[in-house]
């Protein structure tokens, strides 16, 4: 009778792919062994393999090691500026990721791809927003790059190179959530001393040298996403501290530059028209000069005074995650999130209102990373303030090239409700409208001119749709 050959660690790594869970019953079968043996290498095996689940959903995968090393405490930095410790964050072999809570949070353990709690495929998507991108993203890219080990060039960033960023130098900062300890150590200083500190009176000295600094690519604050040239501030006045946003342009420097200055006008009122109405849209303060036109948006993912965070997801990073779908638009993609779980009705309901407002102020730029809501434990996520709203159809091209400020093309509900929404919508948006056509903030006298052309047309709209 033949003698069974005795199972060693190189063959239970054999046996687990990289970038799969393998069920304890059908491991312990590949091997010829049975769970207690099973139990047995694997504790043999230390940190080389991970037991994911319990009892009889208990399933094993091989633990990866990167640069920035294979487990990670999360943590969250509440709203009071205290920490909790959420649990642990796993490298699994493939790229794959294990969150291991250390309570119930069935919303941060939602797996998109497995039948596993805290199982993905890639960076978890909770953590998608912290990614560097965008304006700023390039800028840290840059400046991080021989610190990190990671590539100048952003677009070559490879997943262990994000990692190095989260870990390392606590990535964007967007939202609430921290891997690692470096991370918690980075978010402290940044508390007692912040780096970007301005006191209010004097911005308007500081401000200039810091978008210069920021469009020759120095890293200014952390690094919300987006386009439009921007960075950090933390403004220090009689009321105490609070976190903002500071978006630029610089008006004598072209017409292009005009029009972004205009367009951080429009974004500032449309702003507040939504708050008027009611409806919570992030707080914004504009500053200008004969230089320089500053736009100030308060954050909303940050406390005043003590600095404390809140938890932020983008729509793109959810829908990215669980429906595969990131073009698709910002109600159809609440629609989809809604029916599994993620979105109360009412929240779909919100979101097609200001996809209506969007639609009726210009704003061509309603893509998924410019909506998002707060991230919670557990239940639905509430819709997030409104934030990059503004009528991005009057925006000069990529390139730079100025397009004539034309008046607002005709709009028409095209899917079952969408009446009901820009019936709500028209009177916020022709009000909005007025508003640029009326206001000396705007330099370029054409989009004046255009403005009170559309707050006409969409006076029409308004007795057209009933309202």
């Amino acid at each position: 009778m033949p003698t069974r050959r005795a199972v060693d660690i190189s063959t239970l790594l054999a046996q687990l792919p990289p970038g799969q869970t393998v069920p304890a019953s059908e491991l312990a079968k590949r091997l010829g062994i049975n769970r207690m043996a099973l139990s047995r290498l694997v504790a043999q095996a230390s940190d080389q393999v991970i037991r994911l689940g319990r009892t009889r959903a208990t399933a094993y995968a091989m633990r990866q090691q990167t640069p920035a090393g294979s487990r990670w405490p999360l943590y969250r930095l509440q709203p009071d500026a205290t920490l909790e410790e959420l649990g642990e964050v796993h490298a699994l072999s493939g790229d794959g990721f294990h969150f291991e809570s250390n309570q119930v949070r069935p919303n941060l353990s939602r797996s998109p791809e497995s039948t596993l709690e805290g199982i993905f495929p890639g960076l978890p998507w909770f953590l998608d927003d912290q990614r560097p991108q965008g304006f700023l993203g390039r800028s840290f890219a840059h400046r991080q790059a021989p610190v990190l080990g990671v590539p100048v060039d952003l677009n070559r960033w490879q997943p262990r190179d994000v990692l190095q960023a989260l870990v390392h130098a606590g990535g964007t900062e967007a939202g609430d959530l921290l891997l690692g300890g470096r991370a918690v150590q980075h978010a402290l200083a940044g508390i007692e001393q912040p780096s970007d500190r301005v006191a209010a009176d004097e911005r308007m000295q500081v401000y200039p040298e810091r978008a210069r600094a920021a469009i020759e690519g120095e890293d200014i604050g952390s690094s919300p996403g987006g386009e439009q040239p921007k960075f950090t501030a933390t403004v220090d006045d009689a009321a105490g501290r609070h976190a903002v946003l500071v978006k630029f342009a610089l008006p004598g420097a072209g017409d292009s530059a005009e029009r972004w200055s205009d367009l951080l006008v429009c974004e500032h009122l449309a702003l507040q028209t939504l708050r008027a109405a009611g409806i919570a849209a992030a707080h914004s303060n504009l500053l200008q000069s004969e230089t320089h036109t500053f736009l100030e948006v308060e954050r909303f993912d940050r406390t005043p005074q003590v600095l404390g965070r809140r938890g932020f997801v983008s729509l793109l990073a959810l829908s990215s995650a669980f429906t595969g779908e990131a073009t698709l638009s910002w109600r159809d993609a609440a629609t989809q999130l809604a029916q599994q779980g993620w979105l109360a009705s009412e929240t779909v309901e919100q979101i097609a209102r200001l996809q209506a407002f969007g639609r009726l102020i210009g704003n061509t730029d309603m893509h998924q990373g410019n909506l998002g809501f707060h991230l919670i434990d557990a239940g639905p996520l509430p819709v997030a303030p409104v934030y990059d709203m503004l009528p991005m159809s009057l925006a000069p091209s990529r390139t730079g090239v100025l397009r004539a400020a034309t008046a607002l093309q005709p709009v028409a509900p095209g899917a079952v409700g969408d009446l009901h929404h820009l019936r709500w919508a028209a009177p916020l948006a022709a009000a909005f409208w007025g508003e640029v056509a009326a206001s000396t903030a705007v330099r370029g006298g054409a989009l004046r001119a255009v403005a009170g052309e559309n707050a006409r047309r969409v006076e029409v709209l308004v007795r057209r749709f009933g309202g």
